[in-house]
């Protein structure tokens, strides 16, 4: 399972360099033909480190000579990228090699100089690798810590894809942990966001880890499910390695229902897959499988003849598959009786369990060692193998408690990273909020004051112009008042010039009508009635009442009814001391002496109860 898993960590370095991975002859020749050439160094260098990767699996030495004549080129030419990319290169090819601490220098020292020259993308690259060969190492909280960090670069870089493969990869990190929550809660997010940005290829390798999740909690309906779905997605991608695991998880799968004709159906298309890529290693570990398959069937020599090709093409330091094939040749043999073939294979498996450092296949080991001491009624042997399992089984468990105690120290020392990332990210969120809102309330706070400021203006503008039609109202209602005042007082100079020359008019027909014969003094005195009666007459007086009702108005009904009992004459009287008009300009009007003035005054005083001239000429002022 963690093979399985691992094969998927390493995506990143895959994707990187999709095209290189195999010795590709036509590459190779066109990356040659460059290097020899005139060309820039740069180029140069881009090339050699092409001709490493393409060797990286084939031919280590010669990988390595291409990736160090460019490491050359670029520090002579002091080309931080392409130092950094030198070292990356390098450390691809002890990666291959399985040499993960070389490989993890290099990486290391790609990341450092990335850094160093601010590349974001070289940092976020390299950490993602990091990452994956922390994985092969066991180191799973640095490789979870690797992972995320590279992926907040991708994210801040906005490369999406190798986001996502982020998230993937923690989640196999959880897997390899066995912290099966997390792990699927990290590997459904990444099969989300897959889904939203139609990646088909990276959702079937999701749906294979969940597949590998469920395996193991042996909720083998649910994991088919998921590798149903996979099937389309991994067949459009055209990866022959990632069906291979596929239909090799079917097989387990159906296996763990006991549909075993399925199972080794699905084991013989992978097996088949295997060959045609040339992947011995996987040809070898399914006929593994496919002889487990028959023991479960309890068909023994199948399975033997399964696993014995298995044991014989493992090649002599793949001591951990070569341990479980020798245990099921063991099991096998025992089966059908042939004990002493079975003791050769379980000593077999016990010596190889210990160059695998493999404590848990050392006991299945010795278990098999004990039956067949058992069986062949030797307690003396039987009791010493039984007494190994026992101390076996103290150690498996110390070991097992150290590595429970280390990883619950590495949680809690991962945990507390996380509180305290999360603590810095929340107090640089407040932070950024707080920058945000003051920002906020300094443009709302800009945009309030001028909005105020374009308040108070437009008032004070509008303020402006009121009072500029106001002040032409008045200044128009002033103009009015200033005619209607001309024609009151035109009207008032028209009645007092009028009785005027009409009495200097009456007194000399008056000298002369004496003098004259009778029918003369008849007309004379017809003149003096007509004079006398147009000094009397009212009309005047109307367009006298008019002009002044349109300057004083209402003044005529207050006065009425506030003193009804005022007469016409003591009504006009009124009207010219609220001209404020002297005592002989009002005789002149009323056509009568000043003494008649006062008299009339004293008996309009005396009427309305007001005791002096001066209450009486305010009295009709304030009307």
């Amino acid at each position: 399972m963690k093979t399985l898993a691992l094969s998927f960590s390493v995506v990143f370095i895959i994707f990187y360099f999709k095209k290189v991975t195999a010795q590709n002859k036509q590459i190779v020749d066109s990356l040659l033909q460059i290097v020899n050439t005139k060309t820039t160094d740069t180029t140069l260098i881009k090339a050699y480190n092409d001709l490493g990767i393409q060797y990286a699996s084939a031919n280590h030495l010669k990988a390595k000579k291409f990736i160090k004549k460019a490491l050359q080129i670029a520090n002579k030419i002091k080309s931080p990228r392409g130092i950094a990319g030198s070292n990356n290169c390098l450390g691809i090819v002890h990666y291959y090699e399985k040499e993960y601490d070389s490989a993890l220098v290099y990486f290391k020292k790609a990341l450092s100089i990335n850094q160093q020259i601010d590349h974001l993308w070289g940092q976020a690259s390299a950490l993602h690798q990091i990452g994956a060969v922390q994985n092969f190492q066991s180191n799973y909280f640095e490789a979870i810590e690797s992972f995320k960090k590279s992926g907040r670069l991708f994210l801040k870089l906005k490369d999406s894809v190798s986001y996502i493969k982020s998230i993937e990869n923690t989640g196999v990190s959880y897997l390899l942990m066995r912290h099966d929550e997390k792990s699927l809660a990290h590997l459904f997010k990444a099969s989300t966001l897959y889904e939203r940005r139609n990646n088909i290829s990276g959702l079937g390798r999701t749906n294979i880890q969940i597949s590998n999740v469920l395996i193991r909690q042996k909720e083998y309906v649910k994991a088919l499910a998921f590798l149903e779905k996979a099937l389309p997605q991994i067949i459009q991608g055209g990866n022959k390695m990632h069906l291979l695991v596929l239909l090799k998880n079917k097989g387990i799968a159906f296996k763990g229902i006991k549909q075993f004709d399925k199972a080794l159906d699905l084991y013989n298309q992978a097996l088949k897959i295997a060959r045609s890529i040339n992947h011995n290693k996987r040809v070898y570990a399914l006929q593994s499988l496919i002889g487990d398959l028959y023991y479960e069937q309890e068909q023994y020599q199948k399975a033997i003849d399964f696993q014995k090709i298995a044991f014989k093409n493992y090649s002599k330091s793949d001591y951990k598959d070569k341990t479980c094939t020798s245990i099921g040749l063991a099991n096998s043999f025992f089966k059908l009786n042939k004990l002493d073939t079975a003791t050769y294979y379980a000593k077999e498996a016990l010596l190889l369990s210990k160059k695998a450092m493999r404590l848990d296949l050392e006991k299945d080991a010795v278990e098999v060692l004990a039956v067949i001491a058992e069986q062949k009624k030797d307690s003396a042997k039987g009791f010493a193998y039984y007494k190994r399992i026992s101390l076996l089984k103290d150690s498996i468990n110390a070991i097992e408690k150290q590595k429970q105690a280390r990883e619950l120290q590495a949680k809690f020392e991962f945990d507390k990273k996380e509180r305290k990332i999360k603590k810095l990210t929340k107090i640089n969120q407040q932070v950024k909020q707080r920058h945000v809102l003051l920002i906020i309330a300094f443009f709302l706070g800009t945009f309030l004051l001028s909005y105020f400021v374009f308040i108070f203006r437009r008032k004070e503008q509008q303020s402006c112009i009121e009072k500029y039609f106001l002040n032409r109202e008045l200044l128009k209602k002033d103009k009015e008042l200033l005619e209607k005042n001309k024609e009151l007082t035109s009207n008032s100079l028209h009645l007092a010039n009028k009785n005027k020359a009409l009495k200097t008019l009456k007194k000399e027909v008056e000298s002369i009508k004496y003098a004259e014969d009778q029918n003369t003094q008849y007309n004379y005195q017809k003149l003096i009635q007509t004079i006398n009666f147009n000094m009397t007459e009212d009309k005047d007086w109307d367009n006298f009442k008019k002009y002044f009702e349109q300057l004083h108005k209402d003044f005529y009904s207050i006065i009425k009814n506030k003193y009804p009992t005022v007469t016409a004459n003591e009504l006009r009287l009124m009207a010219l001391l609220k001209m404020n008009l002297s005592t002989k300009e009002i005789a002149g009007i009323l056509n009568i002496t000043q003494e008649g003035v006062r008299k009339a005054r004293y008996r309009l005083r005396k009427k309305l109860k007001i005791e002096s001239n001066t209450m009486l000429l305010d009295m009709v002022l304030n009307i």
